[in-house]
């Protein structure tokens, strides 16, 4: 049913036309203080009797006039309303839970090699030689057909060190908040809103987590010593101090072999390693060789190596306010009521991406080549520092020696070789090497890219009820066009293909931290918005019987509800990376802005009161 509302325009129009005429009336009757009009005069009045000043007589408030009048037209027939309600107050809070998009992302350059290209053509002709330290020898063809796609039979090779990306795994940020809404409703069902909102939300990835490995890592701490002193003896035999190199990896050997040994954990410094370094994940780099060819193919990049750890973590906290105005109802049919707003929004967004890798700074290479175990390389290594070899990540022990998916890969048969000494030349010895300046490593890396949003502007909407006092549904549904000012800021240290000495700066006493770098952006454009609700409201709390008691919940009514809010062109703080990386060539990340829709998913819950 429509109400048709020109009637009011025309009389109105009609009366402010005729106020510009001169009327005449009879003035009304003076009258003394403490006198009333008893419709001939003025009579005295007892004292303390008679209405109150508020109900005077014209030309003051009189008790019988309506706050409220109103004549429509329906069908052919005039029909008036009328009350005399004044203002109706009301107060909204409810909880928010739900899921916030996070970023549809690669953490890394999408045009650099993977893991298994970075090192394919080294691995192939790489041959190290036993002697010293631990050094191996053995031709290492053939360790990487696991790991390599392969066209022809349409089959994907497992992750080694692969990058990660936030679409592939369609992750959500789990997120928490409140929300807000005074106002009130005068006799005319216009009125107004005042709201408040926050919501927050975190997203952790841990790869260490993700490898779902019953009795992995389980010397974790002994793990990350053994690590140290490998470099350490690295150092030593590499500045011909051979003697104090076997005096430091004779001691490793004691301290591990006096480990306990209970499930899952090893005293040998072999089976230590390869239990406690994981194929964790990649970060793919342009290091400065990616080249683009005519037909638009690329060639070139790394992906760096992490085996200690990899995360990655999004931080999202909106925060907005806004005010409108309700119009009067458009349509108004039985039970069902429905309104037009419009008002101004504001929003604060601050959203950060984190990256967090660290790196043992050893190479390690399959079981089928021979030398001694892993103590700190010495001999002839010719072994690449960037090889990283592990065994297939199917969650199997294929060599029945106690770890799954070992760091240096698995064969068959029982191994042998102590941790830096120079052990038996057996087929399946595993082989960990230093070739690294120990002060740097073990190394981490990290990537910290912040944006913080102001987004304001004018908003349109329709509000919509239906129901009365045992069940009330409401909804709202809005548009906005928001100014969006921005500022981005990005900082970070050792993002780089750490495996390579070359490609870092080295530290002095001016610049501890000279592969360290900064960057910072502010850029303005204009972001729609919308929003829609769908709210049901009850008065439950009565039917409570601890709550009931309180005089707060006497008339307060239970709300539960859905939203969905989408904020266009907000920028992806984990996108916004232009992933480059040599800090030897003076190649530094920095911020390369990209933007995505920001959409959040929330039930609510809460209380409402009507006063």
């Amino acid at each position: 049913m429509r109400f048709k509302h020109w009637f009011n325009t025309i009389f109105g129009t009609s009366l402010i036309a005729a106020s510009t005429l001169t009327a005449q009336a009879q003035s009304p009757m003076g009258m003394a203080p403490g006198m009333a009009y008893d419709g001939y005069g003025g009579a005295p009045m007892m004292s303390g009797s008679g209405p109150p000043p508020g109900y005077s007589p014209w030309p003051e408030t009189s008790p019988y006039q309506n706050s409220f009048s109103q004549q429509t037209f329906n069908n052919g027939l005039w029909s008036e309303s009328e009350n005399n309600r004044s203002r109706k107050y009301l107060l909204n809070i409810e909880y928010l839970t739900g899921r916030t998009r996070s970023s549809d992302s690669l953490v890394g350059n999408s045009q650099a090699q993977n893991y298994p290209q970075t090192i394919q053509s080294e691995i192939g002709t790489q041959q190290g030689q036993g002697g010293g330290g631990g050094g191996g020898g053995g031709q290492q063809g053939g360790i990487l057909t696991p790991f390599l796609d392969s066209e022809a039979n349409g089959t994907v090779g497992h992750q080694l060190f692969g990058a990660f990306n936030f679409d592939k795994h369609h992750r959500k940020t789990i997120n928490q908040g409140v929300r807000a809404i005074w106002g009130y409703d005068s006799a005319d069902d216009s009125g107004l809103r005042l709201g408040f909102l926050t919501n927050q939300g975190t997203f952790d990835y841990n790869a260490r987590d993700a490898l779902k490995v019953e009795n992995r890592d389980t010397q974790r701490a002994f793990a990350l010593f053994a690590i140290e002193q490998i470099h350490i003896i690295n150092e030593l035999n590499a500045t011909g101090n051979a003697a104090a190199a076997a005096q430091v990896t004779s001691e490793l050997n004691q301290l591990t072999s006096i480990q306990p040994t209970t499930v899952g954990r090893f005293n040998d410094i072999n089976d230590v390693l390869a239990n406690n370094i994981d194929n964790l994940g990649g970060l793919p780099l342009n290091d400065g060789s990616i080249v683009t060819f005519s037909d638009g193919t690329t060639f070139g990049g790394v992906t760096v190596p992490y085996d200690l750890e990899f995360q990655m973590k999004l931080r999202s906290e909106l925060y907005g306010g806004n005010a409108e105005i309700v119009m009067s109802p458009v349509l108004s049919w039985g039970s069902l009521r429905v309104r037009p707003t419009v008002g101004l929004r504001y929003f604060y967004l601050k959203e950060s991406f984190g990256f967090f890798g660290q790196d043992s700074g050893l190479a390690y290479t399959s079981s089928q080549q021979q030398g001694g175990g892993g103590g700190g390389g010495g001999g002839n290594q010719t072994l690449s520092p960037d090889i990283k070899i592990h065994a297939t990540p199917d969650h199997v022990d294929n060599d029945g020696d106690g770890i799954v998916d070992n760091a240096g890969g698995e064969g068959s048969g029982q191994q042998q070789g102590g941790g830096g000494g120079g052990g038996q030349n057996q087929q399946n010895t595993l082989n960990f090497f230093s070739f690294h300046d120990h002060f740097r490593y073990p190394i981490t890396s990290y990537l910290n890219n912040d944006a913080e949003q102001h987004l304001g502007g004018g908003e349109v909407g329709l509000t919509y009820d239906f129901g009365g006092k045992s069940l009330l549904l409401t909804g709202t549904t809005k548009v906005g066009l928001l100014a969006n000012y921005t500022k981005l800021s990005m900082n970070g240290d050792n993002i780089a293909m750490h495996t390579r000495e070359s490609n870092m700066l080295l530290a002095s006493t001016e610049d501890a931290t000279p592969n360290s770098f900064t960057d910072e952006t502010t850029t303005a454009h204009v972001s729609p918005m919308f929003e829609q609700t769908i709210t049901a409201e009850a008065p439950l709390f009565q039917y409570v019987p601890v709550l009931r008691r309180f005089s707060v919940f006497e008339k307060a009514r239970f709300r539960a509800g859905y939203s969905i809010l989408l904020l266009g062109e907000v920028t992806d703080t984990a996108g916004s990376v232009l992933w480059q990386g040599n800090p030897a060539a003076g190649l530094f990340p920095k911020i390369n802005e990209k933007r995505n829709n920001y959409v959040t998913n929330n039930y609510s819950f809460g209380v409402s009161w009507g006063f």
